[in-house]
């Protein structure tokens, strides 16, 4: 074929300019055009083939009779619609076909022109030539791209060994078809090799094959894809429940489907090809009155070019009966904003129609009682939301209707409570009530009884909730009164015979085991124990009953909030601690539980044992009820240690004063707190204590040999001394000997409430020692630790066991008629400053009643009444113990 001869020279010679081809028909109009016609004409429109520069350029080659001069290439020039001018060499062949169609090969021969590689280069479409062997005598990029091959690597192979997939395939049999009958041939394929799809144009011609190839695998792709949704869009007509029919923009019926057909009661075919305007449906609206023609959905969309939903009216079908549809119609658009055609949708809501009179009629009712109602009533959907509230309600939750509706009901549950399994449940059964919960905006929970009854309406269920939180409040009070004084009751009984264990006791030992199995032998608190605790928080447990050593010790240290911690936070600040709920998995670890399981503890009590404010042991009690350790309850606890206390230091306290044999104690001091040792930093000797006298608000008389210190030197640090009240000189020689009073002594309050007699104590460059006598049996340890924990720096220095002289059988401070603490104080102050010396008195009663912060009268009264029992008591023995 000599046009495609001529292509595919072209092709192989590497014309110097852009060319292109052009195929026409036999009545001249062009019926194909290579890619780069559009180069080829500058400003050529598209399509090409319609281009008036193009018709002109082929008119020129025609000799004027219909039949094209084959003598070329003719020269023309073109002028452009911009005024340009170029030119162009035009061969033309005519087809040998017979058909009376050219091929038209045009290039651009001005100064514009580009060698014809470069062209070809630049083609979106492959362009390849093969010679009659089938071998690759050109590629172009875009081809390279296609094969995924270079050209280089191509040129010289032949096409069917390169690619083997080709072989045998639709393809070979194509192009050699082409070969056989030199005709050109176009066909659709998929490579194998790269599943792509392939639009193929070969023209043949004596030096072989030359094919223009095009990717248009995604236009299959669209193609099918397209298909694909044709076929969806059908099923979706013919299933849909809804009648759909497409009209024509003049209302013509163009199809219907099936559920159109049985909602109108009419044959469709009978409807394909008439005007809507033709059908008489005498459609009227929801007032009863005839539907207005222009409000009708089908107009609305033609005139509106907008989509109209849910249009409600009464249709009469073939049959004459009325039925109710809702209309919807859709206008689709051509690209250019035309409307194509109108699809309209209707369904059949007769049944619903029926369905809204009655439910219309029924929430009628309904609502008369919904708002009408005292208790709270709420409707919620499946999910628990809430859709409706009354008035009601919103009091009940303390909140305003828009904070409830639409909001769910877990929101307005305390934490932890199962919600969705109650909801659950409830939407299982139908039915359901009890109790409910209901939390406030300020956290305040409501307890409200409740009735719920599921599917009122659909997907809705209603439930009546009463406020119960004062009923439940006072039930739940009087309960606990109830309880609590039961509990009260048998606290009472144990504190009685506690007292009766205390008064027949002797030593600290007695009490503490004695009250430990009293609390052990009762059926509300199985365990009770007595513990110290030393200053670096060691617990150690001194008696216990109603349960063992180690399982207490496991009880004690089990758990994240330990029974350990809540024994030494009694015994460190001296307040009551208490640990509860010791079976519930929520608030404590499963290892406490795990201790306390079989032993029937549910909470456990540390109470201080107290006595003037010193710590000396904690009374750890367990009991079977959680909530056995209320306020009152705390209260008489609190008490019942404070008595133990006061009970074991007069044990120890008579011990100490019947005792001949103690241990003596040496106890180093480093404590600025201390009156003495602060002064004695800024003395030049040591200072000597020589005795203590207990004075009134927490006060004492410290009674002081300085030695041969200065007594102004002295005077004057004491008055630069914090706690220092005020000094007193009371003998000058052979020693000088002070009377200081002082507002606190903290370390001698604690080595005295400790339970130690202080014999002594020395201080000197601000430190002291203090000597004092403790009982033979005492833990050394636990008094030291005791001191410790008041806050005090204290070293034992020595211990050592000393015999005393044998106190005389009787005591002035036994009895009912003994001396009373301030007639001993008063007695000891004046024995101590020297009121009783003779001749001379080192003190005088005005000074001593000042030392004392009473009225001089006062202390005469104690000074007569304590020298009296005095005399009383030593009198009323016998003789020999006179001496």
């Amino acid at each position: 074929m000599d046009s495609d001869r001529a292509v595919s020279d072209d092709v192989r010679s590497g014309a110097d300019a852009p060319a292109c081809v052009l195929v026409t028909d036999s009545r001249g109009d062009v019926v194909w055009t290579s890619p780069e016609a559009t180069r080829v004409f500058d400003d050529a429109r598209e399509p090409v083939a319609e281009d008036e520069i193009v018709r002109r350029v082929l008119g020129m080659v025609d000799d004027g009779t219909g039949s094209t001069q084959r003598d070329g290439p003719h020269e023309v020039t073109v002028t452009a619609a911009d005024g340009a001018q170029y030119d162009l060499a035009v061969t033309a062949t005519t087809l040998a076909d017979g058909d009376g169609g050219t091929v038209y090969h045009c290039r651009r021969t001005d100064a514009m022109s580009v060698p014809l590689d470069r062209v070809l280069s630049r083609v979106t479409d492959g362009v390849i030539a093969l010679d009659t062997e089938w071998r690759y005598t050109y590629v172009n990029d875009a081809a390279e791209a296609l094969l995924g091959t270079p050209e280089s690597e191509l040129l010289g192979d032949v096409i069917w060994e390169r690619f083997p997939s080709t072989a045998g395939s639709e393809l070979q049999r194509a192009f050699e078809a082409a070969i056989e009958t030199n005709e050109p041939v176009s066909l659709e394929w998929q490579w194998p090799r790269t599943e792509g799809w392939y639009e193929i144009r070969a023209f043949p011609s004596e030096t072989g094959l030359s094919m223009y190839v095009q990717d248009i695998t995604e236009k299959k792709a669209r193609t099918e894809a397209l298909r694909d949704e044709r076929d969806l869009t059908e099923q979706l007509l013919q299933s849909t429940p809804v009648g759909i029919a497409v009209h024509k923009p003049d209302g013509t019926f163009v199809r219907l489907n099936e559920r159109a057909e049985e909602i109108l009661d009419i044959d469709r075919e009978e409807l394909v090809g008439t005007p809507l305007e033709e059908q008489m449906w005498d459609a009227m609206g929801p007032d009863g009155q005839p539907f207005p023609d222009e409000e009708f959905p089908f107009n609305v969309a033609r005139r509106t070019g907008e989509q109209t939903m849910g249009t409600e009216m009464q249709l009469r079908t073939a049959a004459g009966e009325r039925t109710w549809v809702s209309v919807s119609a859709t206008p689709v658009k051509a690209d250019d904003g035309r409307v194509e055609r109108i699809v309209v949708a209707f369904e059949d809501i007769s049944e619903q129609k029926q369905y809204q009179q009655e439910l219309e009629e029924s929430e009628t009712l309904f609502r008369a009682v919904f708002e009408g109602t005292l208790d709270a009533l709420i409707l919620a959907d499946d999910d628990g939301t809430y859709l409706e509230v009354n008035e009601a309600a919103c009091e009940l939750f303390g909140r305003d209707e828009d904070e409830l509706v639409g909001h769910n009901v877990a929101e307005f549950a305390p934490p932890g409570y199962d919600v969705e399994a109650a909801w659950a449940a409830f939407l299982e059964q139908g039915t359901l009530e009890g109790e409910f919960p209901v939390v406030q905006p300020d956290g305040e929970t409501r307890m409200a009884d409740f009735a719920a009854t599921a599917n009122v309406r659909p997907g809705q269920h209603i439930s009546a909730l009463r406020d119960i939180t004062e009923r439940k409040a006072a039930e739940r009070e009087l309960e606990a009164q109830r309880n609590e004084l039961e509990r009260l009751n048998r606290i009472n009984e144990l504190i009685r015979e506690t007292n009766q264990v205390v008064a027949a006791a002797t030593d600290r030992e007695t009490i503490e085991a004695a009250v430990c199995g009293v609390f052990a032998e009762s059926d509300s608190y199985p365990v009770a124990a007595t513990c110290n605790v030393a200053v670096d928080g060691t617990v150690d447990i001194e008696h216990i009953a109603g349960l063992s050593v180690d399982a207490f010790e496991t009880v004690c240290a089990a758990g994240e909030e330990t029974v350990e911690s809540a024994i030494v936070t009694a015994a460190m600040e001296g307040e009551a601690a208490v640990v509860t709920g010791l079976s519930d998995p929520e608030r404590h670890s499963a290892a406490l539980r795990a201790a306390t399981t079989g032993h029937d503890i549910s909470a456990i009590g540390a109470i201080p044992i107290l006595y003037d404010g010193l710590v000396s042991g904690v009374l750890t009690v367990g009991a079977t009820d959680d909530e056995a350790f209320s306020d009152r309850e705390l209260e008489v606890f609190v008490e019942l240690g404070q008595i133990l206390g006061a009970a074991i230091d007069a044990v120890e306290t008579k011990r100490l004063l019947h005792a001949s044999v103690f241990l003596e104690l040496d106890i180093g001091v480093r404590s600025a707190t201390e009156p003495l040792v602060a002064m004695s930093a800024h003395l030049d000797g040591p200072v000597s204590l020589k005795s203590v006298v207990p004075a009134a608000d927490g006060r004492y008389l410290l009674y002081v040999d300085v030695g041969s210190l200065d007594t102004d030197t002295f005077e004057g640090v004491a008055a630069d001394t914090e706690c220092v009240d005020a000094v007193r000189a009371l003998a000058d020689e052979p020693r000088r000997l002070f009377e200081v009073r002082v507002t606190d002594a903290p370390v001698v309050d604690a080595l005295l409430d400790a339970g130690g007699r202080i014999r002594g104590a020395t201080f000197e460059h601000g430190t002291g020692r203090f000597t004092v006598d403790v009982m033979l049996d005492t833990d050394v340890r636990a008094y030291l630790d005791q001191v410790k924990q008041a806050g005090h720096d204290v070293t034992l220095l020595t211990k050592r066991e000393v015999e005393r002289a044998t106190p005389r059988t009787w005591s002035v401070t036994d009895g009912s008629d003994g001396l009373t603490e301030r007639q001993r104080t008063v007695l000891e102050a004046a024995y101590r400053s020297g009121y009783f010396d003779w001749p001379r008195r080192r003190t005088t009663g005005e000074e001593l009643a000042d030392s004392l912060d009473i009225a001089s009268s006062t202390l005469h009264q104690h000074l007569r009444v304590a020298t009296g029992k005095v005399l009383d008591e030593y009198f009323s023995l016998p003789s020999s113990l006179r001496e």
